[in-house]
């Protein structure tokens, strides 16, 4: 995930999420810097890895806002879970669902306005 830093720049963070009802939902430890700079300043872009081709994928550009977790925290659930993309040890999915129902951490919805496809046939991007 790229935001832009306190001077603009840009900044990546490695993270997961999950796409729900058309957004891209990610979470976060509130007290973060890339929680600050979000809320500083809303416009992010994720790049999604093409799950089965190597050098493949899109850019994810949107706005990010805070979301309440219910939605986030149902949708990684138990039997939701084996609709997530990434799998993720049971262990840290229990951690963040505590993290967030505890609101240490919180949940960003990211609406969608654009999405770039990267790399071409042959895995040259």
């Amino acid at each position: 995930m790229l935001v832009r830093g306190a001077g603009g720049q840009p900044m990546g963070y490695p993270m997961t999420g999950i796409f729900r009802d058309g957004a891209l939902e990610i979470t976060s430890y509130r007290k973060a810097p890339k929680v600050k700079h979000l809320l500083a300043d809303d416009r992010v872009c994720c790049v999604v890895q093409h799950p089965g081709v190597q050098g493949r994928g899109v850019a994810v550009y949107g706005r990010a806002v805070p979301a309440a977790a219910d939605g986030f925290i149902a949708e990684t659930a138990g039997a939701a879970a084996s609709n997530v993309a990434i799998t993720v040890p049971d262990s840290v999915r229990d951690t963040v669902r505590d993290r967030l129902e505890t609101q240490k951490r919180m949940v960003f919805r990211i609406a969608i306005e654009r999405v770039d496809e990267l790399g071409g046939n042959d895995g040259q991007g």
